[in-house]
């Protein structure tokens, strides 16, 4: 009797510090993203632009160039819950609280299937708190990154339903689950059916009987993930052509490179190279542990052999991912930072004695509060830059066509590179940067030459080649006679050449907007 108090006393305590380990972890990554209304996250000023016209009324002036049909897409997940929401409130801040809720979810889901695994809850799973801040996150892929913790919860769910009670009931319920997660984003249902099958090669591998009929038994548990893949591919044959021209492609070394730096090094942060020093102090931690799980003795790591089939499928997509697929970019960057989850969810510590746990967790700490800082600081100054763009951009009218360009000194720094796109919600304009063929956003056909599907803000040295018939893009030959207006993102020691025919209306800290005088240009050409 005595000792089973004590013993639920202990459980209770180890209870308890495991909710304290995740209060605070979740302090330190979603509080910082709440933080600031503007985040600095490269696409995410698209994806706010595509919700807004999501929401549009049929008045608007963005419906001369841009409509909006929500259908069975398989990237529609952020979308679903804005409209199924009635679109409340401010766009940006939801847009905000969608990736606090990401952060928070990663962590919560990576809990949860650790949960699954040990059969307990575990601080150390806590840890996917340093994958918070990952390179797909830091491009925004606001649609990826909020669904990836339903690849996590649905390997729990699979893993937990092959209890003989509840296995009967697996097959039904994942028909629901693998379409829900599909509807949400495709690379996190592919991830889920790929860490699942995994599983089930463990499982044929380790049974009975022959090869056939093990065969057949695994065919009949793919089946759910076997659907949702039939129903992309019948849309993929019967729809238009994508205006992305549905690339496909494997990469080159550095691509490859990426894959190992994925989980924690962001791709926009040369100007605050804090968060990367500190990325790379998390990739040394990553690889630390990993050399732990080969060790036999000693602290080690030691990974269950239930999720062993999990991890082993997923490492090897991680290894493997094209660059392009379809049409949709860095693809070889997602997969990585949910590996690097589940591997925290299905190992546990051995051999350590206390004084080496209380520096395991120490480090750890650190590193998640560090990082939680220096993001805030980060999302700060660019909070502060977006305030200056809204300042400079005060006098767009709704209906104005805007043509966003970089100085040649600024064009590498990709914090900047989509900012154009939160212009459609201030003022109704049209930039010819927004995502096109992979999103339920569609630009009317009349409107074709002035955009591009998946472009940055181009290089002002482009204005003035535009005419030349080798312009490398349609959308900018022309120019003067497509937009109203030219938005410079960058601060330049020189003015703009008075060739391009362009009047300055406002500029304020980096940014500066000219309204556009063809007729100018023109009698300058003629001179």
């Amino acid at each position: 009797m005595l000792t089973d108090t004590v013993s639920h006393r202990v459980e209770s305590r180890g209870e308890l510090n495991v909710v304290w380990c995740a209060l605070f972890v979740v302090a330190f990554t979603a509080l910082p993203i709440l933080a600031h209304i503007n985040l600095p996250l490269v696409d995410l000023p698209n994806h706010i632009a595509r919700l807004y016209i999501a929401a549009m009324a049929p008045e608007n002036a963005l419906s001369e160039y841009y409509s909006y049909e929500i259908g069975l897409v398989p990237n529609s997940a952020v979308d679903l819950i804005w409209l199924g929401l009635g679109a409340p409130g401010d766009v940006t801040r939801f847009s905000n609280w969608v990736m606090a809720s990401y952060a928070v979810n990663l962590v919560g889901s990576t809990m949860a299937l650790a949960r699954v695994i040990h059969g307990r809850w575990t601080r150390w799973s806590a840890a996917a708190g340093l994958l918070v801040f990952s390179a797909p996150f830091f491009w925004g892929f606001q649609n990826y990154v909020w669904s990836m913790p339903f690849t996590i919860y649905g390997i729990a769910l699979w893993l937990g339903m092959e209890r003989p009670d509840w296995r009967r009931y697996r097959f039904a319920v994942f028909l629901i689950y693998a379409a829900a997660v599909y509807l949400m984003h495709f690379f996190a249902f592919g991830f889920l059916a790929v860490a699942v099958f995994g599983r089930e090669v463990q499982l044929a591998l380790a049974s009975k009987g022959s090869v056939a009929r093990r065969l057949i038994r695994l065919g009949v548990q793919m089946v759910p993930f076997v659907i949702p893949l039939v129903w992309l591919l019948v849309m993929l044959k019967s729809g238009p052509e994508s205006p992305a021209e549905l690339l496909n492609g494997f990469g080159y070394i550095a691509d490859r490179i990426a894959v190992f730096t994925s989980p924690a090094i962001a791709p926009n942060t040369q100007s605050f190279p804090a968060l990367n020093l500190l990325g790379a102090a998390v990739l040394a931690l990553l690889a630390v542990f990993v050399w732990c799980l080969r060790k036999t003795d000693g602290p080690r790591l030691v990974l269950e052999d239930k999720a062993r089939g999990v991890l082993i499928a997923l490492v090897l997509l991680s290894l493997v991912a094209p660059t392009w697929l379809n049409g949709v970019a860095f693809v070889q960057i997602r997969a990585p930072v949910l590996t690097c989850a589940v591997f925290i969810a299905c190992t546990s510590w051995r051999g350590l004695s206390r004084g080496q746990l209380r520096g395991l967790v120490a480090i750890i700490a650190i590193l998640i509060c560090a990082r939680g800082i220096a993001f805030e600081r980060f999302a700060y100054r660019y909070d502060a830059e977006v305030r200056d763009m809204r300042a400079a951009t005060g006098t767009l009218s709704p209906g104005d066509r805007v043509l966003p360009i970089r100085a040649e000194v600024g064009a590498s720094d990709l914090r900047l590179s989509h900012l154009q796109g939160l212009l459609v919600p201030q003022a109704d304009v049209f930039v010819p940067t927004l995502f096109q063929g992979v999103h339920a956003i569609t630009l009317l056909p009349q409107w074709a030459d002035h955009a591009h599907p998946a472009l940055f803000a181009v290089d002002f040295r482009l204005l003035a080649d535009d005419r030349h018939p080798t312009a490398p893009y349609e959308f900018v030959q022309n120019w003067d006679k497509k937009f109203t207006h030219v938005l410079l993102l960058d601060k330049r020691q020189k003015a703009l050449p008075a060739s391009l025919g362009l009047n300055q209306v406002r500029e304020v800290g980096r940014f500066s907007l000219y309204r556009v005088e063809p007729s100018f240009r023109q009698s300058m050409s003629g001179q």
